[in-house]
């Protein structure tokens, strides 16, 4: 519909959760356009667990990929795996690398605010920049994505690892329990560190260390779909009513620093409650209309628009603040248009070229 790569084997209900948590991510960043209009209210939706969502999803996503492989043939560090690696990457690391620059250069000539010494630009490159330590003040948005990288990187061979003694069915669980352990034992260590909602947000809330429970939250959900295929179809409604009470109650309950509910378990029941709605949204293979072409299109350009407007925000809140207040809604409007159309641009640009280059290279891999 908008020039965007769309796949015929997309399932319509988890783009639809993409979509979902996209449009947190964005409008989360972009409320404060809206506290001088009439829609003041909805600028205080009390959610914040969007890339919950995202990190469900992975999990989901990926660890039913490996499981599928590993029941049809022992999981090995072969051509398969390697493939993996380089689809991953060319898919995750051309438009991060392009949003790092820009983010970089943006700051060095005083167009956003920002200090790029503190974290060292390498630690970007890397991906190393809030593995066990937080980074802050610069290119912000990008703290969710080593907490996916890592897992791709990890997933694969501790996976192979495990079943070479083990049954895949016995090993996902294990693997899966283990990291959520240490997430919860990480955050336990840290929670010292946690003295205020912005030593909390960095240290807990944004530490790969501390989310990669939230990841193979997702991957259990993928073990139960695919051992448990009758039950997960089965009981999918009830699933569903009995996570959304969840997220509900996690709303409202008051999160404070300095608990054990605050530092520990908060970040590990929304998950929880996100994955047991998969088993709905996941039965929605397609939907023939206009809505779902435009869902579809907006999940296919959710991590370019996931990019781009933290950066868009920056710049609106440094140049143009007032302007757009006083445009109120309209104001609001504009912000999610450029987002859209820059985000746009980002996939045209940088990451459609580059999945068709994985797309080659699959093949040619595949011979």
């Amino acid at each position: 519909m908008l020039g965007v790569e769309n796949r015929p084997n997309r399932i319509f209900g988890l783009d639809l959760l993409r979509v979902i948590a996209i449009f947190f991510v964005v409008h989360g960043h972009g409320a404060f356009l809206l506290q001088h209009s009439m829609f003041a209210p909805i600028s205080h939706i009390p959610f914040s667990y969007e890339v919950d969502i995202f990190f469900i999803l992975t999990g989901y996503l990926i660890g039913g990929a490996f499981i599928a492989q590993s029941e049809r043939n022992a999981l090995t560090l072969g051509k398969s795996t390697l493939q993996f690696y380089a689809k991953t990457a060319l898919r995750i690391l051309p438009c991060y690398y392009v949003m790092l620059l820009i983010n970089y250069m943006a700051v060095r000539f005083h167009v956003i605010p920002g200090d790029t010494g503190i974290t060292p630009l390498w630690r970007f490159i890397t991906m190393t920049q809030n593995v066990f330590t937080p980074f802050y003040d610069f290119f912000w948005e990008s703290w969710c994505l080593p907490v996916q990288w890592w897992f791709y990187i990890l997933f694969p061979p501790l996976l192979a690892l495990l079943t070479r003694t083990l049954q895949t069915r016995k090993a996902v669980p294990i693997l899966s329990v283990c990291f959520i352990l240490f997430a919860l034992a990480y955050r336990l260590t840290v929670a010292k560190y946690a003295q205020n909602d912005f030593w909390w947000g960095v240290w807990i809330r944004k530490t790969v260390a501390s989310r990669c429970d939230n990841i193979f939250i997702g991957v259990l959900a993928a073990w139960v779909k695919h051992y448990h295929a009758d039950k997960w179809e089965r009981h999918s409604i009830a699933c569903f009513i009995i996570g959304m009470v969840m997220m509900v109650l996690v709303c409202i309950l008051p999160r404070h620093t300095g608990t054990l509910y605050g530092n520990v378990l908060a970040l590990t029941i929304p998950p929880i409650a996100i994955a047991l709605w998969m088993p709905l949204f996941s039965k929605i293979r397609s939907c023939e209309s206009a809505f779902g072409n435009i869902i579809t299109d907006v999940s296919v350009l959710s991590y370019s628009m996931y990019l781009t407007n933290l950066f868009v925000c920056q710049l609106i809140a440094t140049h143009f603040c007032e302007s757009f207040l006083r445009m109120g809604i309209g104001g609001y409007l504009l912000y999610w248009l450029i987002v859209l159309v820059g985000s746009f641009l980002l996939h045209v640009a940088v990451e459609k070229p580059f999945l068709r280059i994985r797309s080659n290279l699959t093949r040619r891999l595949a011979r």
